[in-house]
Protein backbone atom coordinates (compact mmCIF):
# COMPACT_ATOMS: atom_id res chain seq x y z
CA UNK A 1 0.00 0.00 0.00
CA UNK A 2 1.24 3.80 -0.91
CA UNK A 3 -0.28 7.05 -0.21
CA UNK A 4 0.76 9.59 -2.01
CA UNK A 5 0.00 13.32 -1.39
CA UNK A 6 -0.51 15.25 -4.64
CA UNK A 7 2.73 16.25 -6.51
CA UNK A 8 4.48 16.20 -2.95
CA UNK A 9 7.99 15.13 -3.32
CA UNK A 10 7.40 12.85 0.09
CA UNK A 11 5.36 9.74 -0.12
CA UNK A 12 5.12 6.72 2.26
CA UNK A 13 4.88 3.27 1.88
CA UNK A 14 4.05 0.24 4.05
CA UNK A 15 7.16 -1.90 4.30
CA UNK A 16 7.51 -5.77 4.56
CA UNK A 17 10.34 -8.19 4.13
CA UNK A 18 11.58 -7.05 1.00
CA UNK A 19 12.66 -3.60 2.29
CA UNK A 20 14.76 -5.29 5.15
CA UNK A 21 18.45 -4.13 2.71
CA UNK A 22 17.49 -0.33 2.66
CA UNK A 23 15.56 -0.40 6.38
CA UNK A 24 19.32 -1.62 8.46
CA UNK A 25 21.21 0.48 5.98
CA UNK A 26 18.70 3.67 7.30
CA UNK A 27 19.18 2.84 10.85
CA UNK A 28 23.10 2.39 10.41
CA UNK A 29 23.54 5.64 10.42
CA UNK A 30 23.14 5.71 13.81
CA UNK A 31 23.12 2.60 15.42
CA UNK A 32 23.53 3.86 18.93
CA UNK A 33 20.41 6.13 18.42
CA UNK A 34 18.39 3.82 16.76
CA UNK A 35 19.14 0.46 18.45
CA UNK A 36 15.22 0.10 19.48
CA UNK A 37 14.00 0.70 16.22
CA UNK A 38 17.07 -1.99 14.70
CA UNK A 39 16.00 -4.51 17.50
CA UNK A 40 12.43 -4.39 16.82
CA UNK A 41 13.40 -5.35 12.60
CA UNK A 42 15.83 -7.51 13.53
CA UNK A 43 13.23 -9.41 15.50
CA UNK A 44 10.22 -9.60 13.32
CA UNK A 45 11.69 -9.25 10.24
CA UNK A 46 9.10 -6.66 9.03
CA UNK A 47 6.51 -9.12 9.19
CA UNK A 48 5.16 -8.97 11.97
CA UNK A 49 0.84 -8.25 10.96
CA UNK A 50 0.08 -6.55 14.16
CA UNK A 51 2.70 -4.32 13.97
CA UNK A 52 3.47 -1.69 11.24
CA UNK A 53 6.13 0.08 9.54
CA UNK A 54 6.25 3.15 7.16
CA UNK A 55 8.81 4.57 5.02
CA UNK A 56 8.75 7.92 4.17
CA UNK A 57 10.59 8.70 1.01
CA UNK A 58 11.87 12.05 -0.88
CA UNK A 59 12.42 10.92 -4.73
CA UNK A 60 12.68 7.71 -3.62
CA UNK A 61 15.34 7.64 -0.97
CA UNK A 62 14.78 6.37 2.68
CA UNK A 63 14.05 9.85 4.60
CA UNK A 64 12.00 8.38 7.53
CA UNK A 65 10.13 5.88 9.57
CA UNK A 66 7.54 5.07 11.41
CA UNK A 67 6.84 2.18 13.56
CA UNK A 68 2.89 1.65 14.95
CA UNK A 69 2.78 -1.16 17.46
CA UNK A 70 -0.38 -2.77 17.74
CA UNK A 71 0.04 -4.72 21.01
CA UNK A 72 2.54 -2.21 22.61
CA UNK A 73 0.93 1.21 21.88
CA UNK A 74 4.51 2.09 20.85
CA UNK A 75 4.46 4.93 17.96
CA UNK A 76 7.75 5.66 17.38
CA UNK A 77 8.72 7.89 14.27
CA UNK A 78 12.09 7.94 13.26
CA UNK A 79 13.12 11.86 10.92
CA UNK A 80 15.11 14.70 10.41
CA UNK A 81 12.56 15.50 7.61
CA UNK A 82 9.86 18.20 8.17
CA UNK A 83 7.88 16.93 5.61
CA UNK A 84 8.57 13.70 6.28
CA UNK A 85 7.25 14.25 10.03
CA UNK A 86 4.23 16.14 8.70
CA UNK A 87 3.45 13.52 6.39
CA UNK A 88 3.63 10.44 8.97
CA UNK A 89 1.79 12.00 11.73
CA UNK A 90 -0.88 12.47 9.49
CA UNK A 91 -0.53 8.65 8.74
CA UNK A 92 -0.37 8.00 11.93
CA UNK A 93 -3.84 9.64 12.83
CA UNK A 94 -5.19 7.73 10.28
CA UNK A 95 -4.11 4.81 11.62
CA UNK A 96 -5.03 5.17 14.93
CA UNK A 97 -7.81 2.98 15.38
CA UNK A 98 -5.26 0.33 14.41
CA UNK A 99 -3.78 1.25 17.97
CA UNK A 100 -4.57 0.65 21.79
CA UNK A 101 -6.42 3.33 23.33
CA UNK A 102 -3.59 3.61 25.35
CA UNK A 103 -0.65 4.55 23.52
CA UNK A 104 2.78 6.27 23.50
CA UNK A 105 5.09 8.34 21.02
CA UNK A 106 8.66 8.49 21.74
CA UNK A 107 11.33 9.50 19.26
CA UNK A 108 13.57 12.63 18.41
CA UNK A 109 11.94 15.36 20.22
CA UNK A 110 11.51 18.17 17.37
CA UNK A 111 9.57 15.05 15.30
CA UNK A 112 7.71 13.96 18.49
CA UNK A 113 6.59 17.65 19.12
CA UNK A 114 5.39 17.64 15.05
CA UNK A 115 2.94 14.31 16.30
CA UNK A 116 2.14 15.84 19.39
CA UNK A 117 0.80 19.03 17.33
CA UNK A 118 -0.78 17.57 14.66
CA UNK A 119 -2.74 15.14 17.76
CA UNK A 120 -3.73 18.58 19.80
CA UNK A 121 -4.95 19.57 15.96
CA UNK A 122 -7.22 16.33 15.85
CA UNK A 123 -8.44 17.50 19.22
CA UNK A 124 -6.33 14.34 21.10
CA UNK A 125 -3.91 16.19 23.84
CA UNK A 126 -1.20 14.16 25.78
CA UNK A 127 -1.81 12.79 28.88
CA UNK A 128 1.76 13.68 29.92
CA UNK A 129 4.40 14.83 28.00
CA UNK A 130 8.13 14.43 29.18
CA UNK A 131 11.11 16.14 27.18
CA UNK A 132 13.91 13.79 27.62
CA UNK A 133 17.80 13.29 27.15
CA UNK A 134 18.99 10.34 25.26
CA UNK A 135 22.20 9.92 25.99
CA UNK A 136 25.20 7.07 25.19
CA UNK A 137 28.42 5.41 26.80
CA UNK A 138 30.82 3.38 24.75
CA UNK A 139 32.97 0.51 26.35
CA UNK A 140 36.24 2.35 26.28
CA UNK A 141 34.70 4.96 28.80
CA UNK A 142 33.16 3.11 31.24
CA UNK A 143 35.45 4.05 34.69
CA UNK A 144 36.80 2.12 37.23
CA UNK A 145 34.21 1.14 40.15
CA UNK A 146 33.29 -0.88 43.08
CA UNK A 147 31.62 -4.34 40.90
CA UNK A 148 28.42 -5.51 41.96
CA UNK A 149 27.95 -9.18 42.13
CA UNK A 150 24.90 -9.39 43.80
CA UNK A 151 23.27 -7.69 41.35
CA UNK A 152 21.32 -10.52 39.09
CA UNK A 153 18.52 -11.27 36.94
CA UNK A 154 14.87 -11.44 38.06
CA UNK A 155 13.17 -14.63 38.65
CA UNK A 156 9.90 -15.46 39.37
CA UNK A 157 10.33 -16.04 43.45
CA UNK A 158 11.05 -11.82 42.45
CA UNK A 159 7.33 -11.28 41.72
CA UNK A 160 6.29 -8.72 44.90
CA UNK A 161 9.53 -6.96 44.64
CA UNK A 162 9.45 -6.77 40.93
CA UNK A 163 5.53 -5.70 41.15
CA UNK A 164 5.95 -3.13 43.92
CA UNK A 165 9.27 -1.31 42.29
CA UNK A 166 7.41 -1.63 39.09
CA UNK A 167 5.16 0.43 40.12
CA UNK A 168 6.60 2.68 42.37
CA UNK A 169 8.88 3.47 39.47
CA UNK A 170 6.35 4.26 36.64
CA UNK A 171 4.12 6.65 39.49
CA UNK A 172 7.58 8.50 40.00
CA UNK A 173 8.65 8.77 36.31
CA UNK A 174 4.77 8.95 34.35
CA UNK A 175 2.37 9.95 37.31
CA UNK A 176 -0.07 6.99 36.94
CA UNK A 177 -0.02 3.86 39.04
CA UNK A 178 -0.05 0.62 36.85
CA UNK A 179 -1.88 -0.99 39.37
CA UNK A 180 -5.25 1.21 38.95
CA UNK A 181 -4.60 2.35 35.36
CA UNK A 182 -4.48 -1.84 34.04
CA UNK A 183 -3.72 -4.15 36.46
CA UNK A 184 -3.98 -6.80 34.27
CA UNK A 185 -1.71 -5.63 31.95
CA UNK A 186 0.66 -4.67 34.60
CA UNK A 187 0.35 -7.97 36.15
CA UNK A 188 1.18 -9.33 33.06
CA UNK A 189 3.98 -7.40 32.25
CA UNK A 190 5.45 -8.66 35.76
CA UNK A 191 5.25 -12.39 34.96
CA UNK A 192 7.62 -11.26 31.60
CA UNK A 193 10.18 -9.50 33.33
CA UNK A 194 10.59 -12.26 35.63
CA UNK A 195 10.54 -15.07 33.06
CA UNK A 196 12.58 -13.20 30.33
CA UNK A 197 15.42 -12.78 32.34
CA UNK A 198 15.74 -8.42 31.08
CA UNK A 199 15.12 -7.03 34.22
CA UNK A 200 18.23 -7.09 36.82
CA UNK A 201 17.99 -6.97 40.81
CA UNK A 202 20.79 -5.89 43.35
CA UNK A 203 18.96 -6.73 46.82
CA UNK A 204 20.45 -6.88 50.16
CA UNK A 205 19.45 -7.74 53.60
CA UNK A 206 17.38 -4.68 53.79
CA UNK A 207 15.50 -5.27 50.73
CA UNK A 208 15.86 -3.56 47.43
CA UNK A 209 18.76 -1.57 46.39
CA UNK A 210 19.05 -1.01 42.65
CA UNK A 211 17.23 -2.20 39.55
CA UNK A 212 17.24 -1.64 35.98
CA UNK A 213 16.15 -3.61 32.37
CA UNK A 214 17.08 -3.88 28.93
CA UNK A 215 15.00 -2.39 26.73
CA UNK A 216 17.16 -3.56 23.57
CA UNK A 217 19.90 -4.86 22.59
CA UNK A 218 22.12 -5.49 19.00
CA UNK A 219 26.13 -5.74 18.41
CA UNK A 220 26.44 -1.89 18.03
CA UNK A 221 24.37 -1.09 21.29
CA UNK A 222 22.13 -1.95 24.21
CA UNK A 223 19.38 0.08 25.95
CA UNK A 224 19.20 0.79 29.61
CA UNK A 225 15.48 1.32 31.04
CA UNK A 226 13.68 1.51 34.04
CA UNK A 227 16.58 2.81 36.22
CA UNK A 228 15.16 2.41 39.87
CA UNK A 229 16.52 2.87 43.54
CA UNK A 230 14.04 2.94 46.34
CA UNK A 231 13.97 6.89 47.84
CA UNK A 232 14.86 5.83 51.20
CA UNK A 233 18.41 4.30 49.74
CA UNK A 234 19.19 6.68 47.24
CA UNK A 235 22.45 9.01 47.64
CA UNK A 236 24.44 5.84 48.70
CA UNK A 237 26.25 5.29 45.19
CA UNK A 238 23.46 2.48 44.54
CA UNK A 239 23.05 3.74 41.24
CA UNK A 240 26.11 4.39 40.28
CA UNK A 241 27.58 1.24 40.92
CA UNK A 242 24.29 -0.59 39.87
CA UNK A 243 24.28 0.76 36.44
CA UNK A 244 28.51 0.36 35.91
CA UNK A 245 27.42 -3.05 37.10
CA UNK A 246 25.06 -3.91 34.60
CA UNK A 247 26.93 -1.81 31.52
CA UNK A 248 30.12 -3.51 32.74
CA UNK A 249 28.13 -6.89 31.81
CA UNK A 250 26.08 -5.76 28.88
CA UNK A 251 29.80 -4.80 27.10
CA UNK A 252 30.74 -8.56 27.00
CA UNK A 253 28.36 -8.32 24.09
CA UNK A 254 27.58 -4.44 23.23
CA UNK A 255 30.12 -1.79 22.10
CA UNK A 256 27.56 0.87 23.80
CA UNK A 257 25.05 1.31 26.36
CA UNK A 258 22.39 3.87 26.07
CA UNK A 259 19.55 5.55 27.88
CA UNK A 260 17.10 8.36 28.09
CA UNK A 261 16.06 10.47 31.21
CA UNK A 262 13.91 12.94 31.82
CA UNK A 263 15.45 16.91 31.45
CA UNK A 264 14.34 17.53 35.19
CA UNK A 265 15.88 14.53 36.77
CA UNK A 266 18.85 16.69 37.61
CA UNK A 267 20.19 13.74 40.41
CA UNK A 268 19.77 10.81 37.79
CA UNK A 269 21.59 12.98 34.90
CA UNK A 270 24.72 13.50 37.65
CA UNK A 271 25.06 9.53 37.96
CA UNK A 272 25.04 9.02 34.35
CA UNK A 273 27.33 11.87 34.09
CA UNK A 274 29.43 10.81 36.27
CA UNK A 275 29.50 6.69 34.98
CA UNK A 276 30.93 8.31 31.48
CA UNK A 277 27.23 8.87 29.78
CA UNK A 278 27.15 11.66 27.12
CA UNK A 279 24.61 13.38 25.71
CA UNK A 280 23.71 12.86 22.20
CA UNK A 281 20.40 13.92 21.29
CA UNK A 282 17.12 15.94 22.27
CA UNK A 283 14.38 12.84 22.89
CA UNK A 284 10.29 13.18 23.92
CA UNK A 285 8.09 10.88 24.83
CA UNK A 286 4.05 11.99 25.03
CA UNK A 287 1.65 9.38 26.49
CA UNK A 288 -2.03 9.16 25.54
CA UNK A 289 -5.11 7.79 26.84
CA UNK A 290 -7.73 7.84 24.70
CA UNK A 291 -11.66 8.31 26.89
CA UNK A 292 -14.41 5.26 24.44
CA UNK A 293 -15.13 6.38 20.87
CA UNK A 294 -12.26 9.16 21.45
CA UNK A 295 -10.38 9.31 17.98
CA UNK A 296 -8.79 12.04 15.50
CA UNK A 297 -10.69 14.10 13.96
CA UNK A 298 -10.83 15.07 9.94
CA UNK A 299 -8.50 17.31 8.75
Amino acid sequence: MSVHHGTETVSLERLSPRDLVEVFGYLDRDPVLNVYLTALVLRDSLAQVRDEFWAARRGGMLVGLLHLGGPSGSLLPLTSDPEAARRMSDLACERLSFMPRRFQVIGPRAVVGDFTHRLRRAGLAPRLFRAQTYMALARPALPTFERVPELRAAHAEDYDVIYESGAQLRAEELEEDPRNADAAAYARRVQEECRDGYTSLWLDGKGLCFRASVSARTPDAVQISGVYTPPERRNRGFARRGVSELCARLFEHSRNACLFVNDFNAPALAVYQRIGFRKIAEWASAFYDLGRGERPAAR
